[in-house]
């Protein structure tokens, strides 16, 4: 609420209350019984009710000058609110528990139809991209965290508690500085290639494509997700 509403509304009540006291007080006062002593008793209240009306006054101005103070308060506040808040939100993208978007690279991985893509693989680009600075990371929009895994489990690679087709395409997301593009895709390339000759890998068939994005998104956590779980971290007196 705005100060010169709220000093607008204490003046009121202030009116009001003086108002009420004076016709209460008025209301037993007839023609009939309307005497010396009822005008100097009546004489005292209204010189009483102007004592009070002084008083509230006082204590209206105390009350405009409290505004005052509220007011240069709550501005102050509200700037270091926003900091807080702006400084949660920052805390709250890196975390992964808002979507991101920008500029960024995008690889996609497959092999053969019936060879399942290895879990190693995926890490390797992972690991290279956060070596590279990458600042948000997802594979098929799982959001890649602190505590996101990537393993292998059977049919599915396990990401964040998720299971993913292992027999599927992967597509990894990764949001990264433009100015270094040309050394990321560098040592994206290296690592394609490594993958290509290595034996362990060779009859896999791989397929492995990036290319640079200039508006990717990268989703948030899931609050599913067993990566997105604090309750063991909580104190048992919450």
């Amino acid at each position: 609420m705005k100060p010169n509403a709220l000093r607008s509304i204490a003046f009121t009540l202030v009116c009001m209350i003086l108002g009420v006291l004076i016709a209460l007080q008025m209301k037993n006062v007839t023609d009939d019984n309307l005497s010396q002593a009822n005008l100097a008793e009546l004489q005292d209240k209204l010189i009483e009710y102007a004592k009070k009306n002084a008083e509230l006054s006082a204590r209206n101005s105390e009350l405009s000058d409290y505004i005052d103070i509220i007011e240069n308060d709550m501005a102050a506040g509200d700037e270091q609110i926003n900091a807080i808040v702006k400084e949660k939100e920052r805390a709250a993208v890196f975390a992964g528990l808002r979507e991101a978007t920008n500029y960024g690279i995008q690889i996609t991985v497959g092999c053969a139809a019936d060879i399942p893509i290895k879990d190693s693989v995926l890490r390797q680009f992972v690991n290279e991209l956060r070596a590279l600075g990458a600042q948000a990371i997802a594979i098929n929009d799982e959001r890649m965290v602190a505590m996101s895994e990537i393993r292998a489990s059977g049919s599915s690679i396990v990401i964040n508690g998720n299971p993913l087709n292992r027999y599927g395409k992967f597509v990894i997301k990764a949001i990264t500085n433009p100015a270094k593009e040309d050394n990321i895709m560098e040592y994206l390339e290296i690592i394609r290639q490594n993958i290509i000759s290595d034996p362990v890998f060779m009859n896999d068939n791989y397929d492995i494509q990036f290319s640079a994005v200039p508006k990717l998104t990268i989703p948030a956590l899931s609050e599913d997700s067993v990566a997105f779980k604090i309750d063991l971290l909580t104190s048992a007196s919450d």
